[in-house]
């Protein structure tokens, strides 16, 4: 196939923004295989001269297991519960008429304008009265309980879906629990695998939530681990090349969740799930 100077063109800029996206990554990856010296050398290498796996393990010291538990129990809960809620909220606001749909519509939208500081501090006092704090249950629920953004998107996921699919069910008997069930959820697998995405990756980076609310060690979630390492004190005690092996050990759990649902992304935010 013959290459037109325009797509050479086109290939040329998407492989120069692609190389430019992915340097941080590279280097991460490879700052994390250096010794201290290496990381700190100038000029500054971009390739490691010898491999240090030895800097997870002292990462893992640092971060400890039961960090990385905590980071996963909140995430998985937080997108499994949100699915939970938002999906059938979706379905009905979408397809089960009823008189206040838009006023509800109205009322889901109103939190998506507000900052979320505005928020904490009520969500907290609210958190503290009912006697949540530093638990895993204080941590999620909240948390949970923001299911606008998902409520939103399989509305419209719903909307666009035909009609006739369930005009169809409902001449042949079918509740409208049997339509979610065995039409509505199955067809929404697109939507759900974007979203689980898009959710897993916001709850594993939160870090003033639960700093806030579960500040005691034994509930410590991997963000807040990390943020110390951006201090000067604690980068005293703990080397760059083990701090880059910490960030690393963070990161690969979301490029694990993207990577499984990729085929799907795409699909779940531009379309219905029908082919």
């Amino acid at each position: 196939m013959r290459i037109t100077g325009n797509v050479a063109i086109r290939y040329g800029v998407v492989i120069a923004g692609a190389a430019l996206m992915a340097f941080p990554l590279l280097y991460l990856v490879s700052g994390s295989l250096m010794s201290a010296q290496d990381v700190i050398a100038s000029p500054p290498h971009l390739l490691p001269p010898s491999i240090h796996l030895e800097n997870f393990a002292r990462a893992m010291d640092f971060l400890t297991p039961r960090t990385i538990v905590n980071s996963f129990v909140f995430a998985l809960s937080v997108v499994l519960l949100q699915l939970l809620l938002g999906v059938p909220a979706g379905f009905a606001l979408a397809k089960i008429p009823f008189r206040w749909t838009t006023a509800m519509v109205v009322l889901f939208v109103v939190p998506v304008l507000l900052p979320n500081n505005v928020s904490i501090i009520p969500t907290y006092l609210i958190t503290r009265e009912l006697g949540l704090l530093n638990s895993y249950t204080g941590m999620i629920i909240p948390i949970v309980g923001q299911t606008t953004f998902a409520t939103l998107l399989f509305r419209q996921f719903y909307i666009d879906m035909p009609g006739e699919l369930f005009d169809a069910a409902r001449i042949d008997g079918a509740s409208w629990f049997r339509m979610f069930t065995s039409i509505a959820v199955p067809l929404a697998k697109p939507a759900v695998a974007a979203y689980a995405c898009v959710s897993f990756l916001t709850a594993w980076n939160m870090y003033i939530w639960p700093l806030v609310v579960a500040p005691s060690e034994q509930f410590r979630v991997l963000s807040v681990a990390l943020a110390p390492l951006a201090g000067t004190d604690l980068l005293r005690l703990v080397p760059p090349n083990v701090s880059l092996a910490a960030l690393l050990i963070s990161l690969v759990p979301v490029l694990a969740a993207f990577l499984l649902v990729q085929r799907w992304f795409v699909k779940g935010l531009t379309g219905t799930g029908l082919d």
